[in-house]
């Protein structure tokens, strides 16, 4: 699983809306899994988003799941809520952000494209969930690796030696153009370099240029390239181009990057750690900038969006008290997050190993107990996997919970305490259980055979 910033988002938002509800994909083909709209509506986020003269009115994005990867729908629905809150803390849907999910299955993976408008709701002024800087990318970069190691995914190992087509060129007119050009240009590249012909950038630049490839920029991290055939330049970034590049490193890099890599316990609660650190950062600049009226100002009261009466936000809205309360301290968010997400790692062992079940290294071994439960007369296999099941979907509420937790407050930071308090004790009880049914397993003699 991977999360991508697009770099669009000037001019209206109509034509993005379209695009994720169109039946046919960026290069026109027919989709073959029609679109699925998961949260928002079409036309009021296009309202609300257009409603600014700022240049850029919405972010748009995309989480993206290997082929390998299966999510449930229970899944989805968590995550969703997940990203919310750890990009938006403290903040509602509808009534201070506006966000549209759209579901693509057509290439045979699960992709969950969003649009969020980059108006905050009750103040009209800039909301951004993705702001510029190394510090914010890396917030991303550790959000993706805990939600790998939520799921029991591998993490996401960049590829070096790859020349990666830019998003924006992938949606362009000439995109698929763009592509050829820079496949064929890189599969030459790949090549020389991995069978150590090219050992570094200088002679990279060299071999371009002896055959027939213009070079007019060379910049720190970045050089400027004419491919053959092109009407425009293209400018190339990453470890490949930049200055001073070990490209017999970069080469093992490439190689290790083929390997499935999972975090060890003591990387998972650095990850966790980092992720906690970064909600309570913006947890608090969002407390600042949209929640706490400044002294003296007056607050102007906005027109009421249309957006009360939308499905998914009376079902997130029922029950739920209006109030508003002094934020918990930051130090309090960080030490329960911390806390609790230390315990989700200790009662959620087993649901890990479950999500992670699926993973070439456990088929074999999974495949025999599976086949040993069954075998056994009353055997306890179907009854296991159905535990684990359980476990893993209430484990992905439990983690969700904690991360709204940092951003919630009052009277709703009190409800989010007692809902996690009793998923403990459901994990608790059916961890219990779970460990019954495998010691049952366990003393169950195997059936004689002849």
């Amino acid at each position: 699983m991977n999360v991508t910033i697009f770099p669009t988002g000037k001019g209206g938002s109509e034509s993005a809306v379209r695009y994720l509800l169109s039946d046919t994909d960026h290069a026109g083909k027919k989709r073959f899994v029609m679109p699925e709209i998961l949260f928002g509506d079409p036309d009021t986020f296009t309202a609300i988003a257009n409603a600014t003269k700022r240049q850029h009115k919405y972010t748009s994005g995309v989480i993206a799941f290997r082929d390998n990867e299966t999510i449930t729908p229970d899944q989805v629905n968590t995550l969703i809520e997940t990203f919310r809150a750890t990009f938006l803390p403290g903040l509602k849907v509808d009534e201070n952000f506006a966000d549209f999910w759209v579901m693509h299955r057509e290439k045979g993976n699960v992709e969950l494209h969003f649009l969020v408008a980059n108006t905050e709701l009750s103040t009209g002024t800039q909301l951004n969930i993705h702001p510029p800087g190394e510090k914010n990318i890396q917030f991303f970069n550790v959000f993706v690796s805990v939600m790998n190691e939520t799921f029991g995914f591998a993490q996401v190992v960049p590829d070096p030696l790859k020349i990666s087509l830019t998003p924006f060129e992938a949606k362009s007119p000439n995109g698929k153009k763009d592509k050829k050009a820079k496949d064929d240009f890189a599969k030459v590249l790949h090549t020389e370099i991995v069978g150590g012909f090219i050992k570094d950038r200088n002679q990279l630049i060299g071999y371009l240029k002896r055959h027939g490839v213009e070079v007019p920029t060379i910049g720190t991290d970045f050089i400027t390239v004419r491919l053959p055939g092109a009407s425009k330049n293209t400018r190339l970034k990453g470890p490949l181009f930049t200055k001073g590049s070990d490209y017999a490193q970069l080469v093992a890099e490439h190689h290790q990057s083929k390997v499935p890599k999972y975090l060890t316990p003591a990387e998972a609660k650095a990850q966790k750690a980092k992720l906690a650190d970064g909600i309570e950062a913006r947890a608090a600049f969002t407390q600042r900038r949209y929640l706490t009226p400044k002294p003296g100002a007056k607050r102007v009261r906005r027109a009421k969006l249309p957006t009360a009466n939308l499905p998914h936000r009376v079902a997130r809205r029922k029950g739920e008290l209006d109030q508003m309360a002094k934020p918990v301290p930051a130090k309090e968010i960080r030490a329960e997050l911390q806390a609790h997400l230390d315990t989700l790692k200790e009662q959620a062992a087993s649901a890990t190993k479950s999500a992670a079940s699926h993973l070439p290294h456990h088929a074999a071994r999974n495949k025999d107990d599976h086949e040993i439960a069954s075998s056994v007369p009353g055997g306890t296999g179907g009854a296991v996997g159905g535990l684990e099941a359980q476990i893993g979907s209430l484990s992905m509420q439990y983690h969700s919970l904690l991360l709204m937790l940092a951003g919630a407050k009052g009277r709703g930071a009190s409800q989010i305490k007692s809902q996690i308090m009793a998923l403990e004790q459901e994990l608790s009880a059916l961890n219990l259980e779970l460990e019954k049914k495998k010691l049952q397993d366990k003393n169950t003699p195997l059936p004689l055979t002849t």
